[in-house]
């Protein structure tokens, strides 16, 4: 990942993911003592920040971290964090009809209290119907496959349906 830094977002460690801060791959756009970046990751924990956000930040010690300052601009996407157990195949099906809408996703595994998970950091793009995908991210839960938090989602996703 040539040429790109570290954008630090803190976090509430007594949040139910236990951590302290999230560091996401940026692109500097521009440079002074604050400096402007483009978020190039999904987020697992940190919520309103996207995948293509352009964001402030601020130098840290080193010259890889920076620490986030604020939001500058909207890239479009939506994120949403899923946490399901890791040998639950009954994923699959809602899965493939999130991607048959544009959303890729990163994974992760985590140890909580209720053991070992999977979590899923899933990129909406701004060209998926973020009604369909809402609706496919409630049913996986309601029907118990995971357990899902909105990051930061397209506005409409959230409306009465």
């Amino acid at each position: 990942m040539e040429g790109l830094k570290k954008v630090r977002f803190e976090l509430d460690s007594s949040d139910w993911h236990g951590h302290a801060g999230e560091f996401l791959w940026a692109s500097p756009i521009l440079g002074d003592e604050v400096q402007i970046f483009e978020i190039r990751n999904s987020p697992f924990f940190a919520t309103g920040i996207n995948h293509l956000d352009v964001v402030r930040a601020k130098p840290t010690a080193g010259d890889f971290v920076f620490d986030f300052v604020e939001v500058r601009e909207r890239g479009g996407h939506s994120t949403y964090m899923i946490l399901m157990h890791p040998a639950d195949s009954r994923a699959t099906p809602y899965w493939n009809l999130l991607e048959g809408l544009g959303c890729s996703y990163e994974s992760t595994h985590i140890d909580l209290s209720m053991g070992r998970r999977l979590l899923y950091s899933v990129d909406v793009p701004p060209t998926a119907d973020p009604h369909e995908v809402y609706k496919i991210l409630e049913r996986g839960h309601h029907d118990g496959v995971w357990i899902f938090q909105t990051g930061y989602g397209h506005p409409v996703a959230h409306k009465a349906q």
